[in-house]
């Protein structure tokens, strides 16, 4: 029996149909014969996942992208469904799968397993998002950008702040500062010369001086033992002394501040020889008084000698007034013609 030729040609063509989807879906990486494992996750952004973007798990390729869509309740997240194919990889409910960075251009799906009960065909995986690497220096560089917008910006103020201080007048000063500078260094140079001058010239000096230090010094370290002694000695005198000896001189001159403040006390209120000698002005008057006497006696004395002395056995009969005889007779005429 012929087969009508109507039937070959549906035939032929039901068979292209059938051939070009198997190859669209081989060129997507799917395998029409193979028992398909289709996931969903849900993103706010998918940039750079297609409808062949590959998953891997460890680096190892287990599956591809299927189609992404638009969520439905108008939140604006996408839908990414996607293929495994490994069928031994068994995938929890609680595993992640992160879009991420698989070379510099491209972007990819990695699963990261979770534990607890197993997932079914059609499940809703977490889905997670990293920085892809432009995102991630952008992050990094953004903020340099600011600080160095920043910077440009204070660098350029403190240009226009300098352009505005350099006038003439501060050019000028500047020069004038550095020429001091200049002849405080060239001042500096000739004061070091000098004194390396004076340094080379009492250089035997120094070196005499330095020897008689040595000297000195060797010779402090050879009377250690005598300095010691003497240093022994003055500790062992400081320990008598702080023991009581100096307490008992400083007692004994104590005690005797009070007898001579008892002593001056007395002769204060005039008791004893020197009190009256003190108190009493008898003695004085009487001493006084006899001085005079003795000044009258040594005056008639010096003018009669002859009523003292006679060497031929003769006295004067009239003896001779002195001056002061005299000024004494007047002086108690005087005191007569007043009574």
């Amino acid at each position: 029996m012929k087969i009508k030729r109507e039937y070959s040609i549906a035939a032929l063509v039901l068979g292209g149909v059938g051939l070009l989807i198997f190859g669209v879906n081989f060129l997507k990486g799917l395998d029409l014969f193979q028992k398909r494992n289709v996931y969903h996750a849900v993103y706010n952004n998918v940039a750079g996942i297609t409808g062949a973007s590959p998953v891997y798990y460890n680096g190892f390729k287990v599956g591809q992208v299927i189609k992404t869509d638009l969520m439905p309740d108008g939140t604006g997240h996408v839908v990414v469904s996607f293929q495994i194919n490994e069928d031994a990889l068994e995938i929890p409910k609680n595993t992640k799968v992160q879009i991420y960075s698989a070379d510099l251009f491209s972007r990819a799906l990695q699963v990261e397993l979770g534990t607890g009960p197993l997932a079914e065909a059609g499940d809703t995986l977490i889905g997670d998002v990293q920085l892809s690497l432009t995102d991630a220096v952008s992050a990094q560089i953004d903020p340099l950008k600011a600080k160095a917008e920043g910077m440009i910006s204070k660098v350029d103020s403190v240009l226009n702040a300098f352009q505005q201080m350099l006038n003439k007048k501060a050019i000028g000063d500047i020069d004038s500062s550095f020429t001091s500078i200049r002849d405080a260094l060239e001042s500096l140079s000739s004061t070091a010369e000098r004194l390396d001058k004076l340094v080379a010239v009492e250089s035997v000096t120094l070196s005499a001086t330095l020897r008689n230090l040595e000297t000195v010094t060797g010779s402090l370290a050879r009377n250690s033992d005598e300095m010691d002694h003497i240093f022994t000695n003055l500790d062992t005198l400081t320990t008598d002394l702080a023991k009581g000896r100096l307490r008992k001189i400083m007692d004994d001159m104590a005690v005797a501040s009070n007898e001579l403040k008892k002593a001056a006390t007395a002769i204060s209120s005039g008791e004893g020889t020197m009190g009256k000698l003190m108190k009493d002005d008898s003695l004085y008057t009487n001493l006084n008084s006899a001085s005079a006497e003795l000044d009258l006696l040594l005056e008639d004395l010096r003018m009669n000698p002859n009523r003292y002395f006679s060497v031929f056995g003769k006295k004067d009969r009239l003896p001779k007034l002195s001056d002061a005889d005299i000024d004494r007779i007047g002086k108690v005429l005087e005191e007569e013609k007043k009574k």
